[in-house]
Formats: C-alpha cells, sequence, structure tokens
C-alpha cells in the first residue's frame, strides 16, 4: 500500500472516494495507522451516555430493530466531530473492532482516521458507503461500511453520524438504506424528545406567567432557544436572542435546586432588582429555565442610546437608514396590514427574519402569534409533521394524542417559512393546497381543519431557476410571491453600517461606551461584505475582544487581518482594482479559516459569517479544495 500516492487510484472510485483519499494525504493520515486515537475519556462518555439526547435517541432506535439486525453487523454512532459515543455489535465484531478502537472515545473523523464512513459523511454531509479497499488506512480495509449524518430535525444542522460497519464478504448494496432509514428514527425520535420537552416546560411557563404579572419571563430551553415569553412590549426575541449567549449561561444553573427561584446577575440588567432564574426539571433531569427580567431597567437605558428616529428601528431589530433600505420599508408599511403571501428573497445574513417580524409587528396580527420554522434538511416526514401536524398513532414514537402542525399553532397570526427553496418536492403541492383551501389536514386524518395565518416566506436561491430545474413548483412560486420584497446586500447600504456598528455595540452593555474611529469606519464600508450582516456583527465582536482594557477606541488595528489590508480611502479610478483586491482577500480569508478548523466547514463557515451553502459556493467560486 505505501504511501498511497494519489495519481496510482483505481479510476473507477467514485469522486467522494477520490477526494477524500486527497484531503487524507493532505491531513498527513498515515495509511499504515493501525488504529484511531482515543480523545474522551471514560469520565465524558459515561456522561454522554447519561445525558446526552443523540445518545438515547440511539439506544431506543437501536432496541425497535435490534431483532432485525444480524449480528454480522455492528452499529456504531459518533457526535458531530466525529468522536464516536455509542457502539452496538457482538461475537468476533468486537474483538476486531475493537482493536482499532471503533467503540466510544474513538476519533474517526477524517482529520485522523482517513477516509472512512463516519469522517467522510461528517466532511461531505451526506450519505457514503466506503467499501474495503475504498478506505485511506490498510487497517480498515478488511471492512466496509455505511455512514449517514444524522441532523437537528428544527435547525438542520449535523448532529452526528450513524455508521454501519461489517466484514466486506457481508456487506450488501442496500446497507447504506438501512444507516439512512435508521437515521430517520433516530432524527425523529429526537424531534418527538424536544416536543415533549417543550410541551413540559409550556406547562411551566403558563403556570409562572399566571402569578408574575408585572416582569418579563422568556422560557429558554438547553440548547438556548427563546421558545416563549410573556407579553413584551419589546421584541425581546431579537434583541436579546442575537445578543447575548442564553445556553452557556444557563447551563451555570443546572446544578442549582430545581423548580425554584435564583437570583442571578445578568450583564445587560442595569438597577435593582437583578434578574432571577428557575431551572425546569422533568425525571430529576434538567430540560429548561425561566428567566424573570425586571421591567424597569435595560430598555430605558438603551433608548438614551438612540434618537428617537433610531429607537423604532432599534427596537424592532430593523437598523437602516439608507434610501434603499428606506424604500424597502416603506414597501413593508404598505403591505403590513393585508393577509396576502409574502416572499422575502436576499442573501444568507441580510436579515430576512428579521424583517418577517417587522411585517408581523406592523399588523393587525401583532397580538397573536408569530412562528418561525426553517425547511431546510428535512425530509418528507418531518416536514409534513411539523407543517400538519399528526393524528394518533400516525407515526411510531408519536405522541400518543398526536400534534398540532405549525399552522394550526400561528392560526390568528403569522407563519414564517425560512429557507422555502430547500422545502422537500413531496412537501409542495400539500402546501400549496393549504394556501388554496385555507384548510389543513393532519397526517392520518382526513377531517380539514379551518385556518386563518399569514404566510411569509424567505430563501437566497433562485426560485425561478429551480423552476427550470424541475425542483420547485411554479404554481406554488406564483401563491408565495404575491409581494416579493428583495433584501438588499449589506455591501449596497454602506450608509447604514455606522449605524450597524452602534447598535451591535450597544447589544453588550460592556460595550456601551465604546466606538470604532473614523478610519476604521472607512475600511469597513469599503469591504464588500459577503457574508452581509451577520459578517459585520462578528467583526464587531472581534475587534471588541482586542481593545486594551480601560480603552474604548477600535482602531484598525483592532479589525481582523483581512480587514487591515483594505486602503480606508480610494479614488475612484481604483475602485475596480479594490474589487480584486477583496476578492483576493476572501479567499485567503478562507482559506485560513479552513486551516484553523481542520477543515470542518461548519465551524470555518460560522468563523467567517457565512451559512454552509454560501461557503460551498465560495469554495467553487475560488477553486479551493477542501
Amino acid at each position: 500500500m505505501g504511501n498511497h500516492p494519489i495519481h496510482l487510484m483505481n479510476k473507477d472510485r467514485s469522486k467522494t472516494i477520490i477526494e477524500s483519499w486527497e484531503r487524507s494525504k493532505k491531513y498527513k493520515v498515515s495509511p499504515n495507522l493501525s488504529h484511531v486515537p482515543l480523545t474522551l475519556s471514560a469520565d465524558a462518555i459515561q456522561n454522554i451516555q447519561e445525558k446526552n439526547s443523540l445518545y438515547h435517541s440511539f439506544e431506543t432506535v437501536y432496541n425497535r430493530m435490534e431483532k432485525e439486525l444480524d449480528d454480522k453487523y455492528a452499529l456504531g454512532l459518533a457526535d458531530h466531530e466525529g468522536r464516536m459515543i455509542g457502539v452496538r455489535m457482538k461475537g468476533k465484531l468486537y474483538d476486531q473492532l475493537g482493536s482499532i478502537n471503533f467503540y466510544p472515545g474513538g476519533d474517526w473523523h477524517e482529520t485522523n482516521a482517513g477516509t472512512n464512513a463516519i469522517g467522510t459523511a461528517l466532511v461531505t454531509e451526506k450519505t457514503v458507503t466506503i467499501k474495503s479497499s475504498d478506505h485511506y488506512c490498510s487497517a480498515w480495509q478488511s471492512f466496509s461500511c455505511a455512514g449517514a449524518p444524522i441532523r437537528h430535525p428544527l435547525k438542520g444542522n449535523i448532529l452526528g453520524v450513524l455508521d454501519l460497519t461489517c466484514s466486506s464478504e457481508y456487506f450488501h448494496n442496500n446497507s447504506s438504506l438501512l444507516t439512512i432509514a435508521m437515521v430517520e428514527g433516530i432524527q425523529a425520535e429526537i424531534l418527538f424528545n424536544i416536543h415533549h420537552k417543550h410541551q413540559v416546560l409550556r406547562r411551566k411557563f403558563v403556570q409562572n406567567v399566571q402569578r408574575i404579572e408585572h416582569d418579563w419571563l422568556l422560557l429558554i430551553d438547553l440548547e438556548g432557544e427563546i421558545i416563549e415569553q410573556n407579553h413584551l412590549k419589546q421584541p425581546f426575541d431579537y434583541v436579546w436572542k442575537s445578543s447575548f449567549d442564553w445556553i452557556n449561561y444557563v447551563l451555570k444553573w443546572k446544578g442549582r435546586e430545581n423548580n425554584r427561584w435564583h437570583e442571578c446577575p445578568l450583564p445587560f440588567l442595569h438597577g435593582h432588582p437583578q434578574g432571577k432564574v428557575q431551572p425546569v426539571s422533568e425525571n430529576h433531569q434538567v430540560i429548561g429555565f425561566i428567566v424573570q427580567l425586571p421591567k424597569k431597567t435595560t430598555i430605558q437605558k438603551r433608548e438614551s442610546l438612540f434618537s428617537s428616529r433610531e429607537k423604532s428601528q432599534y427596537f424592532d431589530g430593523v437598523i437602516g437608514k439608507g434610501k434603499e433600505f428606506q424604500s424597502l420599508l416603506q414597501k413593508v408599511e404598505k403591505i403590513a396590514s393585508s393577509n396576502i403571501p409574502v416572499l422575502l428573497t436576499g442573501e444568507s445574513g441580510t436579515g430576512k427574519e428579521v424583517i418577517s417580524r417587522h411585517i408581523h409587528r406592523l399588523s393587525t396580527k401583532k397580538k397573536q402569534p408569530f412562528i418561525a420554522f426553517n425547511c431546510s434538511s428535512l425530509n418528507h416526514e418531518l416536514a409534513a409533521s411539523e407543517l400538519f401536524g399528526y393524528a394518533p398513532g400516525s407515526f411510531t414514537g408519536g405522541l400518543k394524542e398526536g400534534k398540532k402542525g405549525l399552522f394550526e399553532t400561528a392560526d390568528g397570526g403569522v407563519l414564517f417559512l425560512d429557507e422555502i427553496g430547500d422545502l422537500p418536492l413531496s412537501i409542495q403541492p400539500m402546501l400549496l393546497r393549504v394556501l388554496q383551501e385555507k384548510e389543513v389536514v393532519r397526517i392520518g386524518e382526513y377531517k380539514p381543519r379551518k385556518i386563518n395565518v399569514r404566510l411569509i416566506t424567505a430563501t437566497n436561491k433562485d426560485l425561478m431557476k429551480m423552476i427550470e430545474e424541475g425542483s420547485f413548483r411554479e404554481d406554488l412560486y406564483y401563491r408565495l410571491s404575491v409581494v416579493n420584497l428583495v433584501i438588499p446586500p449589506l455591501r449596497d447600504r454602506k450608509d447604514d453600517i455606522e449605524l450597524l456598528i452602534k447598535y451591535f455595540l450597544q447589544l453588550n452593555e460592556s460595550n456601551v461606551d465604546m466606538a470604532f474611529s473614523q478610519e476604521a469606519i472607512e475600511i469597513l464600508k469599503q469591504y464588500h461584505w459577503p457574508g452581509n450582516i451577520r459578517e459585520l456583527k462578528n467583526v464587531v465582536d472581534y475587534a471588541v475582544l482586542f481593545v486594551e482594557k480601560g480603552q474604548n477606541r477600535i482602531d484598525v488595528d483592532h479589525l481582523p487581518d483581512y480587514l487591515q489590508k483594505i486602503p480606508p480611502q480610494l479614488p475612484t479610478n481604483q475602485v475596480e482594482e479594490t474589487v480584486h483586491h477583496e476578492t483576493k482577500n476572501e479567499r485567503e480569508l478562507i482559506i485560513k479559516m479552513l486551516k484553523k478548523t481542520n477543515y470542518n466547514l461548519t465551524k470555518a463557515a460560522k468563523m467567517i459569517g457565512f451559512s454552509r451553502g454560501t461557503l460551498y459556493n465560495r469554495l467553487k467560486k475560488y477553486d479551493i479544495s477542501y
């Protein structure tokens, strides 16, 4: 086997395998590796297996299907970093696979193990089949395996990978189908658990809302998501969700006595009393938190920082005074009071959900629910059950009493469907019927239920092109886009950059007296912002970190390296040269972040301020191998 010279690879191998071998060589993985490293301690593994919802869902699905699985197969569960956290295997396989550390603690990311089902599925973010000699390392070549990513059923991010492995002689071509079926079962189980915990949390929340009338209450799950709030005058769902790291904050209170209030200092609160937090538990496990915020504190402090013109924009999270953005807001005001569907189009990071919430708050439905849902990375069953609900007994592992769908939950209010271009084609006619008939039928039922919902959708894709390709229905497009609002990219909103910087600084009270120098602002105005507003916020947060203690001025040398290379002022005849310069800088930034994250695309995209899709497009544009 030697050093696996890439040019000597069998030409019949798939593109996925060839590219994975090239990455493995770049990672300097030894083809003669005898076993993968162990990167999780026994205590860490025990803690994960006791508390990790992914592992519990894996166990539940395995127990259901155990009788259908042949003893010749091993099932491995890895987390989002490729570290194994669970395994099910018997007999000889236990010894054979154990010798290469195919058990909890083993790190099977491509950077450590070369081409393999777990690591390659993580990098490509798709189901892969790796047969015998497709493996980069000789020690794994007596096995064949199929690996499928497990995604969060609501957010779409990868939680881990399920791997089905056996000796190559027993491997069937339909092994990947079995793996996918089990992954779908795990995702359905995770979704069921999320809904169950949210129901328990909401019951506890309602009890507190009835007793506490004068303060703000937020209901937060273990992922840091604000899932309920009482009648707020200001949109805390946007302001606090975008400005405060709830997940790391509330987890500090997991060890406190459950179902009791505890005093808690919150960095954005001024005055007394301070906030309070109450851990909510089920079966002695914390499943979320209720946070109580005293009303007359931060809002008054923040209001003094903005002019009267800026206040209304600030509290809606709608920041912009430029001509193009104000033109958009004028259109929003005109259509807000109607009930017609709205399609928001724009690049990733431009603030489509913020605009949708602004429409809701300006409408006659402002006191009714606003429900947001991301359509990406869902299969038919999950999308159908989420949108339309299901009758009792419709799904294995589903709620006994059935479940309302999002259309019913949003009845009387607004339903916002983000990434509508990713909605499975099989679901699109069902959505079209709901829009036409203004009624919804739960999965497993025949009884239509009348609904009154305003639908707002959003996408960063070219839906007309998708229609031509046959991946999006033309009749649905015209139903959704009665009003089509285009959200301008940040590069076309240079006049808004200063106001946005000011806004992001004030989101964190510790930055209240900070300001960017004029030279730094000019550099930010020159940049073309491929990550849009999301990237700008990342830059502001980055710059604040590098300001010396006691200083309140943010200068050019506090900006990320790729921005420091941009000249602050340019003659008009150098604009074309600047675009080329910025493109070069962006390519260098992407390469730098890829190396920094060991070519983990999800982490690199987050650090740059891109979505995963935007990063993929840039990799192709700049011909960057990964």
